[in-house]
């Protein structure tokens, strides 16, 4: 038996190498036959008629090599129109076991299609309780399989508590352009932490992209020293934790409000847990079901209960390092690949044929 992965994107695109070409390899390395499939499906959705036939036929092509024991695995493929036809159709008329994995709720953009995929799937596999709930109104096998890290990748970053910093660094990672909606709650604590706070720190952004909006949002902020770092090379995946280790506190906000929100999950605070550091995280989606407030990280509803927490976090060495660790081991025991692969590995034997009499 082998699973075949339809990927949404490339490897270079975090869902994909997270929920398909990192899981395929992780499969394999434990025995179970994988193969990815060219195109993903962004690429078709982006690319112009006429060399859009060619990835088409390419998609259909593929099909051929499926085998009636195998199982297909779509991963978020619900972007492209033509190959939703195609696969829809490929799945009715040959009756393939399938994979549906979703990693945002991607229903409230695409509700026909993710609803299609999920009652056709013989098993959905999401990131989110919030998603799940979805999920279950059309297919009673569902599956939570959170978003994960390469824990020993990050765990070679581990924070220092016995290097002394000054000022102290409060960092956020990610593409910033996307995030303004939700940078803009942390430019609002910010202006009332430099005014409440006699610890030195620097807030320091990592994915700026070198969008003016970005840097204007804090570089009109009295009193706060501010560091851009337009971009990573996101390949190496030394790159992000080795600019994490060097955080006091990892920052998370993100509004709470609409069902896009309330069902999303995200990467960046695990990532700041896996190297120790501290994290504060906006009450959002999956993040009470992550963080225990104040036993492995902070949540913070309010602008008040940000300014409330950092402060504390600012003042306290010991808290921080309280936090950090427990984060880390909270990261070690659930979400890493080494806790997540056997889910997988389940799943995937609970589609096995049946071995005949």
């Amino acid at each position: 038996m082998t699973v075949h992965f339809f990927t949404f994107s490339d490897a270079k695109g975090g869902s994909s190498r997270q929920r398909a070409f990192r899981v395929a390899e992780e499969l394999r390395v434990r025995g179970i036959m994988t193969e990815i499939h060219w195109p993903p499906v962004l690429l078709m959705s982006r690319t112009p008629w006429p060399k859009k036939f060619l990835l088409l036929i390419a998609t259909i092509r593929s099909l051929f090599s499926i085998k009636k024991e195998d199982v297909v695995y779509l991963q978020r493929t619900i972007s492209n129109k033509y190959f939703f036809v195609i696969m829809a159709a490929y799945l009715y008329v040959f009756r393939r076991k399938m994979i549906f994995d979703f990693d945002d709720p991607v229903y409230v953009h695409s509700f026909f299609k993710t609803k299609t995929f999920t009652r056709m799937a013989n098993t959905v596999i999401v990131s989110t309780h919030g998603q799940a709930e979805w999920a279950r109104k059309f297919n009673p096998n569902i599956h939570i399989a959170h978003i994960s890290v390469d824990f020993p990748a990050f765990k070679k970053f581990t924070k220092d508590y016995g290097k002394i910093q000054n000022p102290l660094v409060i960092g956020w990672v990610g593409t910033g352009p996307e995030h303004i909606y939700n940078l803009e709650i942390l430019a609002s604590v910010f202006r009332k932490l430099a005014t409440r706070t006699t610890i030195p720190f620097k807030f320091v952004l990592i994915g700026a992209l070198k969008n003016k909006q970005v840097y204007e949002l804090f570089q009109q902020i009295p009193a706060l020293k501010v560091e851009f770092i337009d971009t990573l090379d996101w390949t190496n995946p030394e790159s992000v934790p080795r600019e994490i280790q060097k955080f006091d506190i990892g920052v998370l906000p993100h509004r709470s409000d609409g069902e896009w929100n309330k069902s999303k999950t995200s990467l960046k605070n695990l990532e700041y847990m896996a190297c120790g550091v501290p994290v504060i995280c906006s009450s959002f989606g999956e993040m009470p079901y992550v963080i225990q407030d104040g036993v492995n990280g902070y949540l913070a509803s309010t602008e008040e209960e940000w300014v409330e927490k950092l402060s504390k976090l600012l003042s306290d060495k010991e808290l921080r390092m309280t936090l950090g660790r427990a984060g880390q081991e909270q990261v070690r025991t659930e979400y890493c690949y080494d806790a997540l692969i056997p889910k997988y590995e389940k799943i995937i034997a609970s589609l096995a044929p049946s071995e005949p009499r």
